[in-house]
C-alpha cells in the first residue's frame, strides 16, 4: 500500500468537509507544445485505503489537510465563500470518475480528478 498524502474533500451540493488520511496522491499537471498549439493536460489519479465517505463525481478535493468551511447560510454566502475557497486552495482538483476497487489483496477506491 503507497501512501504519500492526506486528502480534503468537499461535497458537491453542500460543501461538507471530509478529512481522508493516509492517501496516494499522484499530480501529473503540464502542457505540451504541439504544431496545432498548446495542449493542457491536468490529471489527479487519488487511491483511498480508508473506509469512511467515498467521494462523488463533482466533489472538490484538496491535496493535504484544509480547515476551510463553507458558510452555507444562503446561496449568496456560498458564493463568496467559494472565491475564498479558490483563493486559499488554488490547486484544488474536481472529481471526474470514482472506481471501487474494494475487492482482492490492495482494497481501494481510485478517483481521478482534474
Amino acid at each position: 500500500m503507497l501512501t504519500n498524502a492526506d486528502m480534503t474533500v468537499y461535497e458537491k451540493d453542500s460543501y461538507k468537509r471530509h478529512i481522508i488520511k493516509s492517501v496516494y496522491w499522484n499530480d501529473s499537471r503540464g502542457r505540451t507544445v504541439t504544431k496545432n498549439g498548446a495542449q493542457i493536460s491536468d490529471s489527479i489519479v487519488v487511491y483511498i485505503y480508508s473506509e469512511g465517505y467515498v467521494p462523488r463525481a463533482g466533489d472538490m478535493i484538496v491535496k493535504g489537510l484544509a480547515d476551510f468551511e463553507f458558510d452555507g447560510s444562503s446561496e449568496k454566502a456560498a458564493s463568496g465563500s467559494m472565491k475564498l475557497f479558490r483563493a486559499a486552495f488554488p490547486g484544488f482538483a474536481v472529481v471526474k470518475t470514482v472506481n471501487d476497487f474494494r475487492f482482492g489483496g490492495l482494497a481501494h477506491i481510485e478517483i481521478t480528478a482534474q
